[in-house]
């Protein structure tokens, strides 16, 4: 069980290791004159910027997700197709990512990247619900954990899927409602722990 378990965390980490990887290819070396160059650098700036971002962003789910398969006891059919869905949603960042970094200013470009994030945030919370639901975790402290680790995944959630309509008013906000998320992690988990 535990190799098996750890081929499916191997599989899991390239994945998201691969995601990661193909963001870099967003940010283009400007091919221009000496003088032209500090411009052209300055105008990479969104783009290195939403790299900098999506890369944060995966690295939070990947975070989430090794949180939850490293106190595993077993698995499951069912639980297998969660994680296939959580990570053919991180397979697609590179795409949304370089979507919205193309199309800045569009609402819709902007919604598919936080509608992106937000259902593989439901996803992962799902699959946080599954395991302990199945009792697939190792004993109560882990049961505890992944129940915090819930709460921070629905609120990841929350906050993607609510950029989507806030896209269309201000694609600058959703943005800025993005790079909040980075941050929201501790505060959440502190906050479950106290509703306990």
């Amino acid at each position: 069980m535990e190799r098996e378990l750890g081929r499916i965390n191997s599989f899991s980490d390239g994945v998201m290791a691969v995601a990661i990887t193909l963001l870099v290819l967003n940010v283009e070396v400007p091919h221009v004159g000496d003088a032209d160059l500090p411009h052209e650098l300055r105008e990479l700036v969104p783009s290195i910027f939403s790299y900098g971002l999506a890369f944060a962003l995966v690295g939070r789910y990947w975070v989430l997700h090794h949180d939850l398969f490293e106190v595993l006891r077993g698995f499951d059919g069912g639980l297998m197709w969660l994680n296939l869905m959580f990570l053919s949603l991180i397979a697609l960042v590179p795409f949304a990512t370089d979507l919205q970094d193309d199309y800045a200013k569009v609402p819709e470009a902007v919604a598919v990247f936080g509608g992106l994030l937000g259902l593989a945030g439901l996803v992962h919370w799902a699959m946080k619900i599954y395991v302990v639901r199945r009792g697939f975790v190792r004993d109560e402290t882990a049961r505890t954990a992944q129940m915090e680790g819930g709460v921070v995944a629905l609120a990841l959630a929350a906050v993607f899927l609510a950029t989507i309509p806030v896209a269309f008013l201000s694609t600058v906000a959703a943005k800025l409602m993005w790079t909040a998320t980075i941050f929201i992690r501790e505060p959440v988990r502190r906050l479950a722990r106290r509703r306990r």
